[in-house]
């Protein structure tokens, strides 16, 4: 899809912040997870609406690899 490469794009190249706005499995988590295996540095922040989704999202980052945490009320102290 357009927007992901567009996104994918913008974040590798670091030209600036990304607000991406789209709904529910129109995949989101493929435009901002793919650049993590490609570039090592930076800090990203996905934020989801669930508690759940965070914590599926941390779930498949670290199984790929890639270290992650979901900062939620549980969490938090």
């Amino acid at each position: 899809c357009l927007w992901q490469l567009k996104v994918t794009d913008t974040f590798l190249k670091n030209n600036g912040d990304i607000i991406c706005i789209v709904g529910t499995g129109m995949g989101k988590n493929l435009a901002f997870w793919s650049p993590l295996a490609l570039k090592d540095t930076g800090i990203p922040i996905v934020v989801t609406p669930l508690n759940q989704l965070g914590d599926q999202s941390v779930s498949f980052l670290e199984r790929a690899g890639i270290r992650s945490i979901a900062i939620s009320a549980e969490t938090a102290s």
